[in-house]
């Protein structure tokens, strides 16, 4: 199986939707479609990754517990503990 950022998203999103039976059935796409995405061996049309992504950051953000005014928490990046700025 190879991850990439489709599969990863497509995957939270069935653990969210309760599985991929259900996730297929949200996003209205084939299971055999979804398990090929789910597998990183083909990536979804735009529109079905974009409501994937959609369902994962409503079901993240609204159990984040945190006020509008909170700072962002901090991501991990490739330049950790550096810049990737010359100044």
């Amino acid at each position: 199986m190879v991850s990439t950022v489709y599969s990863r998203t497509l995957l939270k999103a069935a653990q969210l939707a309760g599985g991929p039976q259900k996730l297929a059935r949200k996003l209205r796409v084939p299971i055999a479609d979804l398990h090929k995405w789910l597998g990183g061996s083909d990536a979804p049309p735009i529109a079905v990754f974009l409501k994937a992504v959609d369902l994962v950051l409503d079901e993240t953000s609204a159990s984040g517990g945190s006020d509008p005014g909170d700072p962002p928490a901090p991501q991990d990046c490739a330049t950790a503990g550096g810049s990737s700025y010359p100044y």
